[in-house]
């Protein structure tokens, strides 16, 4: 399954730098309340933005882990995001 960004959702990724993790700044606009996604949360959400087909695998892989130890954590905090509608199922 592929996602993508919601039309009305503002956001800014800052990449990881030194000690800092990758981290995720969401707006939904005009009036939502701001999240801000920070390591692994981010991760996910800009793997997920970008459009790859295996989330799951995707961040197994830039993790360095099996892909079944975080596969059903990954498909259920997908689901959060969806719910939050800070992601979309892409068409």
């Amino acid at each position: 399954m592929t996602y993508r960004i919601p039309h009305r959702l503002g956001h800014v990724v800052l990449p990881p730098e030194r000690d800092r993790p990758v981290a995720a700044y969401l707006m939904p606009l005009p009036d939502g309340d701001p999240v801000a996604l920070h390591g692994t949360a981010a991760l996910i959400w800009v793997v997920a933005a970008e459009g790859d087909p295996d989330v799951p695998a995707a961040v197994a892989d830039l993790l360095g882990v099996d892909v079944d130890t975080i596969a059903d954590e990954t498909r259920a905090y997908l689901g959060s995001l969806l719910d939050a509608r800070l992601l979309e199922r892409a068409p």
